[in-house]
């Protein structure tokens, strides 16, 4: 196994620990998802914009920390912790 590999299986086992702890202990999950985050910047790994809310850390549940909503066919993730809206998606465009 190489770096990247063992980075990928932590950051995996980090946000599948989030998702966990969510209801008991919000620090705690918003915790793992920052080290989470610093891994994947330590080894330039992608994590995408689908997984967690880049304004506050909490990790998306959809129904209980994630609303989406369709607005001209693009989706908008919006966080129910912050309230933070992003457009994702191939078509997300931003002007």
């Amino acid at each position: 196994m190489n770096a990247e590999e063992i980075a990928r299986e932590r950051i995996r086992k980090l946000l599948q620990m989030a998702r966990e702890v969510l209801g008991k202990d919000e620090k705690l999950s918003k915790r793992y998802v920052e080290l989470a985050k610093r891994i994947a910047m330590r080894h330039r790994i992608k994590l995408g914009n689908k997984l967690f809310c880049k304004k506050c850390g909490t990790i998306f549940v959809q129904g209980k920390t994630l609303r989406v909503r369709v607005s001209n066919k693009i989706p908008v993730y919006v966080c129910l912790a912050c309230g933070a809206a992003r457009k994702v998606g191939a078509r997300a465009t931003f002007k």
